[in-house]
């Protein structure tokens, strides 16, 4: 048999055009996720991150995100978590890799509720290195997946009957031949492959390959390949794909990749950082994520200086707001309207310098609640001062 795991990975900016997502939810959001809801041998796995959530919500395309729902109580879809904003994981700190995996979770889940239950973990890019592994493993997740490309640059093979283990966590990996004959090949004429000829294909390529054996191959790409990228690609493909493997069931069908974890053994092995657009050249001139940071790339160096820059001066900011909201700004407040103690007064200064560095659309109303505050407290006397140079805590009067 022949088990096909199918992953769609949708997402947009947070800064994408309104116009632009409407098109695409025009061409392939919407008419794809009614072809899953529509077809009962459907099976794919769906990354979706937060970022893409977000927009759907704010621009009021409620009905997709129900359309995504459905497909996930049917069983048509299952997810995968990811990181919120679409971040190169391997190219940022552990901290920050957390943060992005964990917001993707937890707003994701207010939305979609309690059929919001990924097991495996989608890297942006399908960027994997070693120093994502544990933090992937900390939330949770039951397996990863990568390009097979580097795997194939230093074992010189790509898994079929066996998942890829890489310090205790499953990689699955990526046939690159496969997805990417899909989303970008063409006949001589440049017309598309069918769904039909796709699967004809994967049948005698296997068998041939397999020597009759049980295997599995992962298909995966954007899912805005159909509809958007390539029109009339919902019908010409995707449609007829489903429909020949429900033909050819004795031979070839479809599954979510956790499914996987169960029909094959695990072996150790190395698995290699890229993404998938690592091709062989990048992997062996040590250049593994060409497209996010190329070391030939003078401008990439320069925005990662920035970003750099940026984590230290918001990690500086998030100390200051740690410090900021310690009980006794309020505590303080709490004893006597009629005097602000210095601490109290150190603490709205330390919220209002935050907001000024990190929201200055909010300074105007900032400046009104201090002038407010400063109303509400009549006596200033003590202001910035500690009152009989005593270090202020709270205390259970």
């Amino acid at each position: 048999m022949i088990y096909v795991g199918f992953l769609l990975h949708i997402y947009q900016p947070p800064n994408q055009l309104e116009r632009v997502l409407d098109k695409i939810v025009g061409e392939c959001y919407s008419p794809l996720f009614d072809l899953v809801n529509n077809k009962p041998g459907a099976r794919f796995t769906l990354n979706l991150n937060w970022s893409l959530t977000e927009l759907l919500l704010k621009q009021g395309y409620t009905d997709i995100l129900a359309k995504i729902q459905e497909g996930l109580n049917k069983n048509r879809l299952e997810i995968t978590g990811t990181a919120a904003y679409h971040a190169i994981l391997p190219l940022i700190p552990r901290d920050e890799q957390i943060r992005q995996i964990r917001v993707n979770y937890e707003k994701n889940r207010e939305v979609f509720g309690e059929c919001y239950k990924p097991k495996g973990f989608f890297p942006p890019e399908m960027a994997f290195g070693h120093d994502i592994i544990e933090a992937i493993k900390d939330e949770k997740y039951k397996w990863t997946i990568t390009d097979d490309q580097p795997f194939n640059c230093i074992h010189n093979e790509v898994p079929f009957n066996y998942v890829p283990v890489m310090d205790g966590l499953p990689v699955f990996l990526r046939s690159n031949l496969w997805s990417n004959k899909i989303s970008m090949e063409s006949h001589p004429d440049g017309s598309k492959f069918s769904g039909r000829e796709i699967c004809e294909w994967l049948i005698n390529d296997m068998n041939n390959w397999w020597k009759g054996q049980d295997g599995y191959v992962i298909i995966a790409m954007d899912g805005e390949t159909f509809g958007h990228h390539v029109k009339g690609y919902i019908q010409l493909f995707l449609e007829q794909f489903i429909d020949e493997i429900k033909r050819r069931k004795d031979q070839i069908k479809m599954v979510h990749i956790t499914k996987l974890l169960k029909k094959f053994p695990r072996h150790e092995k190395q698995v290699p950082p890229g993404s998938w657009s690592t091709n062989a050249d990048d992997f062996w001139s040590g250049n593994v994520f060409p497209l996010w940071k190329n070391k030939y790339n003078a401008a990439h160096q320069l925005i990662w200086e920035l970003v750099n820059l940026a984590i230290e001066s918001v990690h500086r900011l998030e100390s200051n707001l740690d410090k900021s909201l310690n009980s006794c700004t309020l505590w303080w407040a709490a004893k006597n309207q009629d005097e602000i103690s210095p601490i109290t007064y150190t603490g709205i200064k330390m919220l209002i310098d935050i907001i000024k560095h990190a929201n200055p659309s909010k300074l105007k109303r900032t400046a009104e609640i201090e002038e407010e505050l400063s109303h509400v407290f009549k006596d200033k006397r003590n202001l910035g001062m500690l009152c009989d140079d005593k270090v202020l805590i709270e205390m259970d009067w």
